[in-house]
């Protein structure tokens, strides 16, 4: 089974995106960029992670710090950035930095789905 990351600091959309996808996936949690420091390894073939890792700090964007840290020392892990944000500037960021695609929270799981799919495909 595809094993998956998914950061976001709102546990309450972290553990729907979790529920919803891990009966087709192994998923690991994470809700800052420390755990997934921890937690991340060679298995996991693909990443999902917000944007904002902090509701309480409208500047943050922890998350595209996180992907360049994913990109420096998983140069080929798939990364999809999401956001309920609009934030033209991240998403800029992100593309630039190396992630497969930036999506706009709510997301829509039948095209997760698919998306995961095709970035994971030969993934053991």
């Amino acid at each position: 089974m595809t094993k998956l990351l998914i950061v976001d600091d709102v546990h309450e959309y972290l553990d729907s995106l979790s529920r919803a996808l891990s009966g087709e996936y192994e998923v690991v949690k994470a809700a800052s960029m420390s755990e997934t420091k921890n937690k991340m390894n060679d298995a996991i073939k693909l990443a999902l992670v917000d944007v904002r890792l902090s509701e309480t700090d409208t500047a943050n964007r922890d998350g595209i710090l996180l992907l360049s840290w994913l990109k420096e020392n998983y140069p080929n892990l798939p990364v999809v950035m999401m956001s309920a944000y609009k934030d033209f500037d991240a998403a800029v960021d992100a593309l630039h930095l190396g992630a497969s695609r930036y999506l706009k929270k709510p997301i829509n799981l039948r095209e997760l789905k698919e998306l995961i799919g095709s970035l994971t495909k030969g993934a053991a």
